[in-house]
């Protein structure tokens, strides 16, 4: 079991996190038909511990953090689960799917979860909040919310707002709106200053729409009370009515010194619900009738790696985030622990020398990249702290084929390894190259799985469309415990680097129990 879970459980406020994470799984899952039979989860019991033994809320949590990360037709339902290992492999499958979408939880089984000890407690409120924290910031990128250029500071550019972490912006958020309803008071810490009312009193006006906005107690009336408890109680009225209660008690405001990381957390989680909810004044420059910009899949992918590291600060660009070379550290360390000893890297930057500090340290990185080795022999420090697309996701793909295959990969052998499966599970074709069409057309990634897993992958589900097809088994890879960090839509596009990875996870990645 992960050493931090062991380290946090003697810190962990469990009646306050459990009740908050009953209270938002209740929200977010009540229109589900396949949730019914476990909700309202009840906050004062332990009902949250025992619906995660079977794994469903867990993967419908995941899915909405992490929209389509789990194809539904891979989980186990309740009109079908008759044995043990159904819910086993429902618990794999949430983990190891939030594990692909950027959650830090690779280090947890699935006895961790499901083995009814004190401990397993603190895994269940700990893979929860990873899973609502993760599906929070994995949103706050300049994709899906362009209105976050007018949080810019004055002496940055685009590419430095891109590299502030999701915590971070959550204030400017905060203080955006107080500065624009004329408030000097500025948020400097999410877990010690909001507990005084004070902020909440005046921000909640200020973000809520109109049609809201009339039936909350003003600023000056919560204020006007010098009790905290009176204050709490006003601003989680206030809460109340925009529906954004579901992290917050009374005791968060009234006992807020005692089990300050817990009640940071729920706090934070509050921020970042009305900042998803209610951006206020932050109105979207992009046109109504304009999508959203999708973010390329090879860095969605790779973005979803470096965050699964558990790596800090939380990766929202993950290009323009290699530049200080300080992430790109974290990485080698997980490949290679002490790998980094010995080299010196600049932390703490000045402005007028910053290029060259980025430079300094990303000449270190070409140091670890060429003594690992990885393949990547025109690897630039420059380039890397000037993010270069094509040279930063060049160098994440090699990190993480070498995390996925413990430094094993080689195509060659990979494909002879393929088409032998595939001659062993009865089909004739033999592969070229992973940019191969008929991969998609004929599902073989499936087919090669189920060689593997004793026939997971049910034919049934196997349709004439795709994509689907490609989610479907990637879902069953998860389930079946193996991290395939690959998007279906790689197989549609024939991009070979990443169908050869999704094969490469079934030949070197070990399953995970």
């Amino acid at each position: 079991m992960a050493k931090r879970v062991e380290k946090f459980a003697y810190l962990i406020y469990e009646t306050g996190e459990k009740m908050a994470y009953c209270r938002y799984i209740n929200k977010m899952l009540k229109q589900d038909p396949d949730c019914r039979p476990y909700l309202p989860l009840d906050p004062l019991n332990d009902d949250l511990y025992r619906t995660t033994k079977n794994g469903i809320l867990l993967c419908k949590l995941v899915n909405i953090a992490f929209p389509r990360a789990i194809d539904e037709r891979a989980v186990h339902k309740n009109a079908i689960i008759f044995y043990p290992s159904q819910m086993v492999d429902n618990v794999l499958l949430a983990l190891t799917a939030a594990q692909c979408n950027g959650c830090p939880v690779s280090d947890f089984t699935v006895d961790d979860l499901t083995n009814n000890s004190a401990l397993s407690r603190c895994v269940i409120l700990e893979v929860v909040w990873q899973i609502i924290r993760c599906g929070f910031f994995r949103a706050m990128n300049l994709h899906e919310h362009p209105e976050l250029c007018k949080l810019k500071l004055l002496e940055e550019e685009v590419g430095d707002l891109k590299c502030v972490p999701p915590e971070d912006l959550l204030m400017r958020y905060v203080n955006y709106h107080l500065k624009h309803v004329g408030v000097d008071k500025r948020l400097n810490d999410i877990g010690i200053e909001l507990a005084d009312c004070v902020i909440y009193a005046h921000l909640l006006p200020a973000i809520a729409p109109v049609t809201i906005r009339g039936r909350l107690i003003s600023s000056a009336q919560v204020l006007l009370d010098d009790n905290i408890e009176n204050r709490a109680k006003a601003v989680l009225q206030n809460l109340r009515e925009m529906e954004a209660d579901m992290f917050l008690c009374l005791n968060d405001f009234v006992d807020s010194k005692v089990h300050l990381e817990s009640r940071a957390r729920l706090h934070l989680a509050t921020i970042a619900y009305l900042f998803s909810k209610f951006p206020g004044e932050l109105v979207n420059p992009r046109r109504s009738n304009e999508s959203p910009k999708a973010e390329p899949m090879s860095e969605s992918s790779s973005r979803n790696f470096v965050n699964s590291m558990a790596v800090t600060p939380f990766s929202t660009h993950v290009c323009d985030n290699l530049r200080d070379g300080l992430m790109s550290r974290q990485l080698f360390e997980v490949l290679r622990s002490g790998c980094t000893k010995g080299l010196k890297f600049i932390v703490e930057f000045q402005s007028i020398r910053r290029l060259a500090q980025f430079i300094y340290n990303n000449t270190n990185i070409v140091r670890l990249v060429q003594g690992y080795p990885l393949p990547l022999p025109h690897l630039d420090a420059e380039k890397l702290s000037r993010t270069d697309e094509p040279c930063c996701l060049s160098m994440l793909l090699e990190i993480l084929r070498a995390y996925i295959t413990r430094d094993h990969y080689d195509e060659v052998e990979l494909l002879q390894w393929t088409n032998e499966q595939l001659y062993r599970a009865g089909r004739s074709v033999e592969l070229r190259s992973f940019n191969d069409r008929v991969i998609a057309e004929d599902n073989l990634f499936a087919v090669v799985l189920n060689r593997l897993t004793n026939g997971m992958a049910d034919s049934r589900y196997l349709t004439s469309k795709k994509l689907d097809n490609a989610a479907y088994s990637i879902s069953v890879a998860h389930k079946a415990g193996y991290p395939v960090y690959t998007k279906p839509e790689h197989f549609v596009g024939c991009n070979g680097a990443f169908v050869s990875l999704a094969f490469a996870t079934l030949r070197w990645h070990p399953p995970r129990h």
